[in-house]
């Protein structure tokens, strides 16, 4: 992503936020989150992800341990996006690959603690079903977090992200 695409997309996040962005991101965090990395591998589906949120339903509930959650779309691209963001953050779990994600409370944390808690991940022709499921409370904790935090992602797009860095 260039630096026209960089500054087009901190203005594109102003705008939906009603300027926000400049209060609450250093820009160590905005560096770290638009590394080259970041922005070839999850940030690049993430924030398409978050373009086209209106177009995902999500469905999550509590199990003993954890949650099951059920993130699809009708759109076939929409679709395939989902299943490769969550295949890739679940890749990265299993290789312990961090990245910089200051939108989220709850990912450092995961990937700080991925041993702890159990992983299920099932692609449907809609998108994907995950459970995941932990016998500590405090990891239970986090879990349900997580899930609550991608409920906002995707029913408010944009704005819930720049919640969670605030």
């Amino acid at each position: 992503m260039g630096i026209g695409a960089v500054a087009a997309f901190r203005r594109q996040n102003d705008a939906a936020v009603g300027g926000m962005m400049s209060g609450g991101m250093t820009g160590s965090a905005m560096n770290g989150m638009m590394s080259p990395g970041n922005m070839q591998g999850p940030m690049r589906t993430g924030m398409e992800m978050f373009r086209r949120h209106a177009e995902m339903k999500r469905t999550a509930s509590d199990i003993p341990g954890g949650i099951q959650a059920v993130t699809e779309s009708e759109d076939p691209r929409v679709a395939t996006l989902i299943q490769e963001h969550v295949s890739a953050m679940y890749a990265r779990l299993e290789k312990d690959q961090p990245f910089r994600y200051p939108m989220s409370r709850s990912v450092p944390t995961m990937f700080a603690n991925s041993s702890r808690y159990h992983r299920r991940l099932t692609i449907l022709p809609k998108g994907i079903a995950v459970t995941e499921t932990s016998d500590d409370p405090a990891m239970i904790q986090v879990i349900r977090s997580h899930a609550r935090e991608i409920n906002g992602f995707v029913n408010d797009g944009m704005p819930a992200m720049m919640r969670g860095m605030m």
